[in-house]
């Protein structure tokens, strides 16, 4: 029985994401990028179709999930055309999330999809040498293998060596590729939390401001004064000040009228 003459696209969702995080956000938290589900699932269909010369069967989205539960994006994903959702648990160890089976769903799905001639290609957007077994055995059943990486932000690889070494055909998905569906979030805008202050500057904002230290200075003064006096208390009085300047000397008017008896 001879292959039928389509494609087949196994996406590991994990490092697609990871790896465009880190592209364009420095970082492999997917939490710092916003993806365009639509977008990119046209563009890895418009790709595979261009470089296979084949129709699309079907693209297969592996993806972690907490307790395998289909999170916002997975359920936009599943209800689109050509689009299977096959969901690992998702796990957080040492305060990092790690996936659990996805690598072992992709090795089953490759494997028989190979085993029972249902595509001519496939296209693995993966990085995982894990997949080895998987992709040696769709060779080995005449599929052609298509491995796809994402531009690497150091310019080094991101995948496997013996995947690479293994696969028929490579391709990278650059920037400009990456860019169609995926954009860094911007952390700069009024919502995002200011950042924390360095330890000397933090420092020199709790300094006293120069008026409220001569305030300060001007207050304990005025208490060594009081307790120089002998009083040893602050009356709460104000203290007197300066005595006024005289008014000007009227003269006295002298009576008018006769003069008393002596």
């Amino acid at each position: 029985m001879e292959h039928v003459d389509r494609c087949v696209v196994l996406v590991d969702a994990g490092y697609l994401l990871g790896a465009a995080a880190s592209l364009i956000a420095g970082e492999p938290a997917r939490s710092r990028i916003t993806v365009d589900h639509a977008a990119l699932v046209q563009a890895l269909r418009e790709g595979a179709e261009a470089d296979t010369r084949q129709p699309l069967l079907r693209i297969y989205w592996f993806d972690g999930a907490p307790d395998r539960v289909p999170q916002p994006e997975h359920r936009r994903l599943r209800v689109m055309p050509r689009v299977t959702v096959r969901l690992g648990a998702l796990t957080r160890s040492d305060g990092r999330w790690a996936q659990k089976g996805v690598d072992a769903a992709m090795h089953a799905e490759l494997t028989e999809l190979a085993r029972n001639r249902a595509c001519s290609d496939v296209v693995l957007v993966t990085g995982d040498g894990d997949l080895l077994p998987g992709l040696m055995s769709a060779k080995e059943h005449g599929v052609a293998v298509h491995l796809w990486a994402v531009q690497a932000a150091d310019g080094d690889y991101n995948q496997s060596e013996d995947l690479v070494a293994e696969a028929d055909e490579r391709r990278v998905l650059d920037r400009a590729w990456i860019t169609r569906a995926v954009r860094a979030k911007d952390l700069t805008g009024p919502c995002a939390p200011p950042p924390a202050p360095r330890p000397e500057i933090a420092a020199i904002l709790a300094a006293p401001l120069p008026e409220a230290a001569l305030a300060a200075s001007t207050e304990r003064a005025s208490g060594n004064g009081s307790h120089a006096s002998g009083t040893g208390q602050d009356t709460g009085a104000p203290l007197p000040g300066p005595p006024a300047p005289p008014g000007p000397v009227r003269p006295t008017r002298l009576p008018t009228g006769p003069r008393p008896a002596p």
